[in-house]
């Protein structure tokens, strides 16, 4: 599968586009395997939320802003966080040193539209303005009406600063422009809010189950079942574990991490977004890729069997820029 902006061929950036420098937005079922306690604070996370960001499948991730260091206006890709080696780009010519193919292209694109604001503002890429219908990466955005800013992109998330330690906040809204249409990422909320009851339904498990020394492992085990589509039940994803891992965790872990997902679907089904924008998979109507809860403990709330499946099965020879 390709990646097209206004019909043009695009390359994926190959980076996880939900790492953020200081954390990785974790989906809630998968809490279960850092321990009971980090799965008590996402059943938590899921019952009180009211508001959330939406996810959008843009590629790549831009981050852009005013260096507060140097007060220097800069755009990059999530290189801008790397440690070592920090790709910022300043000027045109920063970009052509640092980056490649279509990257470098849209990121020339970002660097002439994009507003010079004094905050650091992480957003997705959507494409070039002049049409209605874009697909930066699996899903085919369709808006109601054409859109014709020069370039769209999708804010979502402010850093405090330009640094790998940068703390980060979900829930951005930036006002658009003839140069930058800025899609409204923080317009979905939940109707009706869940019941704390559900709480109940989970605990004795969440106290019952085994936390994982190898949560690597385990996670990779949940994601094959992913793949294909189809989780079993909680005793046959234990039974179906290499028995090199089944003391790791019980039965149990995977009891609550399919509890905890049913909770997520049940808060997937109460959601609403408020916008003018229709979703579609392979021409198929389908909802938002996901949302971010808007906390200082944020989750990614995706419906893993329609999206990551999809995501996991994309077709993987594209160009990958390294950052």
């Amino acid at each position: 599968m390709q990646a097209y902006i206004n019909g043009e061929s695009c390359y994926n950036t190959g980076i996880d586009k939900d790492l953020m420098p200081n954390k990785h937005l974790e989906h809630p079922e998968d809490s279960i395997l850092s321990g009971r306690r980090v799965a008590l604070r996402a059943v938590k996370e899921l019952i009180s939320t009211k508001k959330l960001s939406v996810k959008w499948d843009g590629a790549p991730a831009i981050v852009f802003g005013i260096n507060p260091t140097n007060g220097q206006f800069f755009v990059g890709t999530k290189s801008v966080f790397n440690k070592r080696r920090p790709k910022i780009n300043y000027s045109p010519e920063d970009i052509d040193k640092n980056h490649k193919g279509a990257v470098a292209d849209i990121l020339r694109l970002c660097y002439r539209h994009l507003p010079r604001y004094h905050r650091i503002i992480q957003c997705d890429w959507i494409g070039v303005g002049g049409g209605s219908v874009y697909q930066p990466n699996t899903i085919a955005y369709h808006f109601s009406s054409p859109v014709y800013s020069r370039i769209i992109v999708a804010p979502h998330t402010e850093y405090t600063e330009l640094s790998p330690d940068a703390e980060a906040k979900i829930g951005v809204t930036l006002p658009s422009s003839d140069d930058c249409y800025m899609v409204d990422t923080n317009n979905a909320e939940v109707i009706p809010p869940l019941s704390w009851t559900e709480l109940l339904k989970i605990l004795p498990s969440i106290v019952g189950s085994k936390v994982p020394s190898d949560k690597v492992e385990i996670a990779k085990h949940i994601n094959s079942f992913v793949r294909k589509g189809e989780v079993p039940r909680p005793s046959e994803m234990h039974d179906l574990l290499p028995d090199k891992y089944k003391y790791e965790v019980n039965v149990n872990t995977f009891r609550v991490w399919h509890l905890i997902s049913q909770l997520k679907h049940r808060l997937l089904d109460a959601i609403v977004v408020n916008g003018n924008v229709d979703c579609y998979i392979n021409d198929e109507l389908t909802n938002h890729e996901g949302y971010v809860t808007c906390s200082d403990n944020p989750y990614k709330i995706v419906d893993r069997l329609t999206f990551s499946k999809a995501n996991f099965n994309l077709d993987k020879n594209w160009t990958h820029e390294k950052v």
